[in-house]
């Protein structure tokens, strides 16, 4: 009769998680998880059909946590408090946001990923259907916004988990996104007065891209 593991499949998930969050997902192997475990490997392969549900396991703890993160009332404007809980989120977990959303990490986590981007976009474009300032705005126009700020945020927090900026207190980042957020929305809005201006089609002419003044908005969809 075979002996019974003292471990389970969730202990094997959470070893591998701390490894990943404290030294990044390279790192992660059935030797290290064996390791921190005080163990053999033999648990590893007893408790759980392959590595690579592992490895989804261990994704779906750190999309988890993320969603922890950009759920956490902050300011009490649901906007916002996403925004500034997915860059904490970089810079505080950082291996966690590598393996996420970095490097060639990821791995076969696409599901997931679909998983929080459709929470990530519905749940947005839920916020801006009630958000008062945005009522004469399009689906379109709200979809780009959401678009360009995520451009904005997604950027800083990689600037952040990579320390090339400075570090920024969790106030200043969340003014720099209020900032940006009122720049994008203004900009939303005049778009057709701002370039139909003498001084923004000039530049325009002389950078090769007249017809950008021609249309309602640069067309790409990040999500």
């Amino acid at each position: 009769m075979p002996v019974k593991s003292k471990f389970t499949a969730e202990d094997i998930i959470d070893a591998a998680f701390l490894i990943v969050r404290s030294k990044g997902a390279e790192k992660c192997s059935a030797r290290a998880i064996a390791h921190e475990l005080n163990s053999s490997t033999m648990p590893i392969y007893s408790c759980l059909s392959s590595m690579k549900e592992l490895k989804e396991a261990v994704l779906k703890k750190a999309l988890d946590l993320l969603i922890s993160y950009e759920t956490k009332v902050r300011t009490g404007d649901v906007l916002l408090d996403m925004g500034i809980g997915y860059i904490m989120f970089a810079k505080t977990e950082k291996h966690l946001f590598r393996m996420l959303f970095l490097s060639g990490s990821r791995g076969g986590s696409g599901d997931m990923r679909k998983r929080f981007n459709d929470y990530v976009v519905n749940a947005l474009l839920q916020k801006l259907s009630g958000f008062e300032p945005l009522n004469d705005f399009s689906q379109e126009q709200k979809r780009n916004l959401l678009n360009r700020m995520w451009v904005f945020t997604h950027g800083l927090a990689v600037l952040l988990n990579n320390s090339i900026i400075k570090d920024l207190s969790e106030r200043q980042i969340a003014e720099m996104i209020m900032d940006t957020g009122i720049f994008v929305i203004l900009g939303e809005r005049m778009r057709r007065e701002i370039y139909v201006s003498p001084e923004v089609k000039t530049f325009l002419e002389r950078s090769g891209y007249p017809h950008l003044g021609q249309r309602q908005a640069v067309d790409f969809d990040l999500f």
